[in-house]
């Protein structure tokens, strides 16, 4: 379930108290991708970079490297930002990312220090090409009902509930066409929740990829229409 963290006090006094992550500590777990200096991230939190030659494959099939116009994506679940930093270096995209945390304490070598969501997409947010939403998935999705996303990545929670929850809810958000990956489809918890949702929007979707990953294109409404025909 998602922890919903104290007030805006609390959170700054993690800045007070802690410096940011060292540059020199800074690693990843392989070669796919390494983002700017900017970025501060300890061995252990890189969850994405193994992903990346497949993605390289995928989403240039569905936008193009030079794609135009800018193709918006949603990420629920920003984590250390890695993920957005990969998308916003490679691709002509925005983002509005999600997620209940910013400041995280990591502990290494008996020290303490700070690994900032946000100070990890600073460049981006300060050109304007992502907004990092500081909220539930749910209050996000209850306040943004208007927009509509080309690609949407689903990594906020790993319980089967709020996975089923964020993926009929973002699903909504997500034009005909456009890209939906969920990840962690190799836990139980999230396969669960994934797989619940497929039963039931089965003749909304093509699953062209399933790994650790599921990776799907939402089929527009006439097209899914007319095969009920």
């Amino acid at each position: 379930m998602q922890k919903i963290l104290a007030g805006k006090k609390h959170k700054i006094s993690f800045m007070k108290q802690y410096n940011r992550y060292p540059l020199e500590k800074t690693k990843f777990k392989t070669e796919n991708y390494r983002p700017g200096d900017h970025f501060r991230i300890p061995l252990r939190w890189d969850n994405f970079t193994l992903n990346v030659p497949i993605w390289q494959q995928v989403i240039p099939q569905f936008f193009g490297s030079g794609y135009v116009p800018t193709f918006k994506v949603l990420e629920l679940g920003s984590g250390n930002g890695l993920c957005s930093n990969y998308l916003l270096d490679k691709f002509n995209c925005t983002i509005d990312t999600v997620d209940i945390n910013d400041q995280h304490i990591i502990e290494e070598d008996d020290e303490k220090y700070l690994v900032s969501t946000s100070l990890n997409l600073r460049p981006f947010i300060d050109s304007n090409r992502c907004t990092f939403h500081n909220m539930t998935t749910r209050e996000f999705m209850h306040t943004n009902l208007n927009n509509r996303y080309d690609f949407i990545y689903v990594d906020a929670s790993h319980d089967p509930d709020w996975v089923l929850y964020d993926a009929v809810n973002a699903f909504e958000l997500l034009k005909d066409d456009g890209l939906m990956i969920f990840d962690d489809y190799g836990m139980k918890g999230c396969a669960q929740g994934v797989n619940a949702f497929l039963s039931c929007y089965k003749p909304h979707v093509e699953v062209f990829y399933k790994d650790w990953q599921l990776m799907l294109r939402k089929i527009s409404s006439l097209k899914a229409e007319n095969d009920k025909d």
